[in-house]
């Protein structure tokens, strides 16, 4: 029973941290005119397969990962 609290605290820790991550991130404004979006790291055209699932994005799927990497290699080793 106690594997099954521990894992559900786990995964409500793990949201609260992602909303008040989330709330810190400063807004950015798409790239975009009447031809789509433009990815704010390499001004390629975003997938409007990519806009349609998520309609925030505002980089494209390899520019986005680079940023996620880099955020996940800022918190070290062992995610702190």
């Amino acid at each position: 029973m106690t594997d099954l609290i521990d894992c559900a605290a786990t995964e409500t820790d793990a949201y609260i941290a992602d909303c008040i991550r989330r709330q810190r991130k400063p807004v950015e404004i798409p790239d975009e005119d009447e031809s789509g979006r433009y990815c704010l790291g390499c001004t390629s055209k975003i997938d409007p397969r990519r806009i349609e699932k998520t309609p925030e994005a505002v980089r494209c799927v390899p520019c986005e990962t680079v940023i996620e990497n880099m955020g996940k290699e800022k918190k070290g080793k062992y995610g702190r």
